[in-house]
């Protein structure tokens, strides 16, 4: 019995999809990595026009020892940094592909990277206003 999707219990993994196989992918920085901070917060954050959350201004971020606060107008949210076990990269699909190594029949897609995250910044409590 299957129960949801291509999950399939204890068994071996299933083969990867038809059109994925023989692809690969091609990472791609320019210059140097940004150092980025991924940001936990575990309260309910929306903008106050009702507009979504993606690219607008979510406050300044600083950063003092391991404290750390997140300032929005008279809104203010305390939290840590904690170092996070294995680093991850921050990466956008170009839409572009190249031949894999120089094979015009296997394909490499090509990634970009924005920065690499090492630490994150946790929030687990309300904002304080500050009058």
């Amino acid at each position: 019995r299957e129960l949801c999707g291509p999950w399939r219990g204890a068994g071996p993994p299933a083969p990867p999809p038809k059109a994925a196989r023989g692809m690969a992918a091609l990472v791609r920085f320019e210059g140097k990595p940004a150092e980025l901070i991924l940001l936990e917060i575990q309260s309910m954050a929306i903008m106050d026009d009702g507009s979504p959350l993606a690219g607008q201004f979510l406050g300044l971020l600083q950063a003092k020892g391991n404290a750390v606060t997140l300032t929005n107008g008279p809104r203010t949210l305390y939290g840590k940094l904690q170092d996070l076990p294995k680093p991850l990269v921050l990466m956008e699909r170009t839409g572009q592909e190249e031949p894999f190594r120089g094979d015009k029949v296997r394909k490499s897609f090509i990634l970009k990277a924005h920065g690499v995250v090492r630490r994150k910044a946790i929030f687990n409590q309300r904002p304080q206003l500050s009058v």
